[in-house]
């Protein structure tokens, strides 16, 4: 009887890890004609495909919003999250706007610090600037929570009497 708490985790703990993983993201441009305003961006990105921490993965989004310049950008099919060995790396994403101006995010080569997204208008000077990226905790990862506290309370008690 004692393994069965036990039990009990491990399987709640693997229905949370097959839940999608959602981040959110924030960054200012740095560079380019832009870097004078101090240009704020943010969004938010999901993926629900593991990452299994062997080599170089690319992981497709679910789900992809970013707010740069008053525009939200959606999802588009080449969208990734890549990783190295474990460590995340970054954000691949592409926009290109009628040949107005071409939108990338791409990755670190080392980790997320060194990410950057990327704006250059057609014919003029790239403006770049690194992000941060933050976990939404989902709400499964809550009532897990308070479930296993619930439940290392009940055995606490039971023992007691």
């Amino acid at each position: 009887m004692q393994f069965r708490p036990l039990l009990i985790a491990a399987a709640a703990l693997m229905a949370a890890s097959a839940q999608a993983a959602t981040f959110n993201f924030n960054g200012v441009i740095d560079a380019g004609p832009l870097a004078a305003d101090s240009v704020p961006f943010s969004g938010s990105f999901s993926y629900t495909d593991p990452v299994t921490g062997s080599g170089f993965e690319q992981i497709a989004l679910t789900a992809f919003s970013l707010n740069f310049l008053l525009t939200n950008f959606p999802l588009n099919a080449g969208a990734t999250a890549d990783f190295d060995n474990g460590v995340f790396l970054g954000l691949s994403y592409s926009h290109l706007s009628n040949a107005d101006f071409t939108l990338t995010m791409t990755s670190g080569s080392m980790d997320v610090t060194d990410a950057f997204l990327h704006y250059t208008p057609t014919g003029g000077i790239e403006s770049s600037g690194g992000y941060s990226i933050s976990a939404v905790p989902e709400p499964e990862s809550y009532a897990l929570m308070l479930g296993g506290l619930g439940l290392v309370g009940w055995m606490a008690r039971r023992r007691k009497a």
